[in-house]
């Protein structure tokens, strides 16, 4: 009998310390989010304050509730005390799912938490770290001091647990890194090429582009989506990579200043392709010139006898390519290895003649809309025609492509107005060719935005001049968040716009439900960047 009690106790002091696994769901997600890196995580938190800590409070208040009305059972029967004792137990660890369930609304999530087998090693690290924490405390011998602590510091358990696994952590990406280079340098050996991209904005894009030209002559893999990290390419290459494959186009992105450094060693492309460097991730870069040094990295990684592709900008990329020691290309102006002319612009699409100072003359036409997917179409086909595609072949691909998600991706509502969104999007430069696409429709133009974010000390700055971009675009501004878009308004304020026409929204929700509400045919309402979760 007295060991059927004293195991109830034991569930009853060891509840808020299981509990805390589906109550802290949100914190787990905020951490996938910010990719598994503490900085980015501890920044979240700062910022989402409110949303961090409620559940842990709540669960603590509910803990001691419930401690508290079983402790009252003490000295009645033993079997009634043993059954308040489970039930106060198993009510703890439902609070805990039900804070879960609120705190985290999987339905509204724009990126859902992926239970991978890194989470669930987490979970059971986290688990442990709380178990022992109650552990410790129950060597205090005072009833309820486990359902008053180990609730309430729930991110620091989730903190030390990540700790403690970071080591494990990285041995297996290492091993699985290290699979994956073996499998890349074993169909190297039998003829596969590796080509590299990277840049502040139109990576993805070019990657899309050059792929699908590549394709129609060869056997060619490109990483999925916006697949640009080593864990995200090492399963690509262990999972898809295949002895037919002739080309692996490899995205890299760059959040620190080691990272491009880190996959050129990883990947050791033959060929690399520096789409744009401008103000992007300065939250954890610092610079624009720190984000020259970070993506030059590609190059620089490149072999003696490697080709390297450049963006005409006349600013970091121009001065990259001057910079660099292997065999090279240059487009975007006339004069430079390859250039567009003759260019027809149109919100379907464009047209226009691919030159080159070799004498190339191709008539090309893309699905893609605006002037700058038309340079991102140039870095694409330099690399292909170095690769020995034929100009033929280069405008067949180029007509094949469709349109990037959540890059200027246009369609048609329901109820009659065109949608462009450009979500993904999130820095200065992509936001001027966004208004510039948005101005080529006719009708009344309106924007959907929250402004850029991870810009640091040039954030305010930017989204102010993003006003007053707009201005000169658009009918009507929807700004999503109050406090984070003021400086927007103020922008579109100076520039004279009509405040009337400025609407702001607490959430994305909110504002959607206001476009369909107010527009219809012949409205075009473009959405520019979209907030990711841990921002919202």
């Amino acid at each position: 009998m007295n060991a059927v009690l004293d195991l109830a106790r034991y569930l009853l002091w060891f509840a808020p310390a299981v509990a805390i696994l589906p109550a802290g769901k949100l914190l787990v997600q905020y951490f996938q989010l910010s990719s598994y890196q503490f900085g980015g995580f501890f920044r979240t938190i700062t910022r989402q304050r409110a949303r961090v800590f409620w559940p842990g409070l709540a669960l603590t208040l509910l803990s001691v509730l419930f401690t508290f009305l079983a402790s009252l059972s003490s000295g009645w029967a033993w079997w009634l005390e043993a059954l308040l004792s489970l039930a106060a137990a198993g009510l703890i660890i439902l609070s805990g799912a039900v804070i879960g369930f609120f705190s985290y609304q999987e339905r509204k999530a724009k990126k859902r938490l992926v239970i991978t087998p890194r989470i669930k090693r987490l979970g059971v690290a986290w688990l442990l770290v709380a178990l022992i924490v109650s552990a410790f405390l129950r060597q205090l011998f005072v009833m309820g001091i486990s359902a008053l602590l180990v609730p309430m510091f729930l991110p620091l358990w989730l903190i030390i647990a990540a700790i403690v696994m970071w080591p494990a952590e990285k041995g297996i990406q290492l091993l699985y890194q290290a699979d994956a280079k073996r499998i890349l340098e074993n169909y190297k050996k039998s003829g596969l090429t590796a080509i590299g991209i990277t840049g502040s904005y139109g990576k993805t894009t070019v990657k899309n582009v050059l792929a699908s030209i590549l394709a129609e002559q060869y056997p060619t893999l490109a990483s999925p989506l916006s697949a640009n990290t080593p864990v995200a390419l090492s399963r690509c290459i262990r999972d898809e990579l295949g002895p037919q494959h002739r080309y692996f186009i490899a995205e890299m992105g760059a959040r620190h200043p080691q990272d491009i450094r880190v996959l050129s060693r990883f990947i050791k492309p033959a060929l690399g392709i520096l789409t744009a460097i401008g103000p992007q991730h300065l939250e954890t870069l610092g610079s624009e010139d720190k984000v020259r040094e970070t993506k030059y990295a590609l190059i620089a990684g490149l072999p003696p006898d490697g080709f390297a592709v450049f963006s005409n900008d006349g600013r970091h990329v121009s001065a990259s390519y001057r910079r660099a020691q292997v065999e090279k290309a240059l487009v975007g102006e006339e004069g430079d290895d390859l250039w567009a002319e003759d260019i027809v612009l149109s919100p379907e699409g464009s047209t226009f003649t691919l030159r080159g100072k070799d004498g190339l003359r191709q008539l090309c036409e893309t699905r893609l809309p605006g002037e700058h997917n038309i340079r991102n179409i140039l870095l694409a086909a330099a690399a292909a025609l170095h690769l020995g595609v034929s100009a033929a072949h280069v405008a067949q691909g180029i007509a094949q492509m469709k349109s990037v998600a959540f890059r200027l991706q246009a369609s048609r509502h329901p109820r009659g107005y065109i949608t462009i969104n450009n979500g993904f999007n999130t820095n200065p430069a992509a936001s001027l060719k966004a208004l510039e696409v948005l101005a080529a429709y006719p009708g009344r133009h309106v924007v959907v935005t929250p402004g850029f974010i991870e810009l640091g000390k040039q954030e305010e700055a930017a989204n102010r001049q993003l006003g007053r971009d707009m201005a000169a675009v658009a009918q009507e501004v929807l700004l999503v968040g109050v406090r984070r878009t003021q400086p927007i308004r103020e922008g579109l304020i100076e520039a004279e716009f009509d405040e009337n026409s400025i609407h702001t929204f607490p959430s994305l929700t909110e504002a959607n439900r206001h476009v369909n509400q107010a527009y219809g045919e012949g409205d075009v309402v473009l959405y520019e960047n979209d907030l990711p979760d841990q921002y919202s």
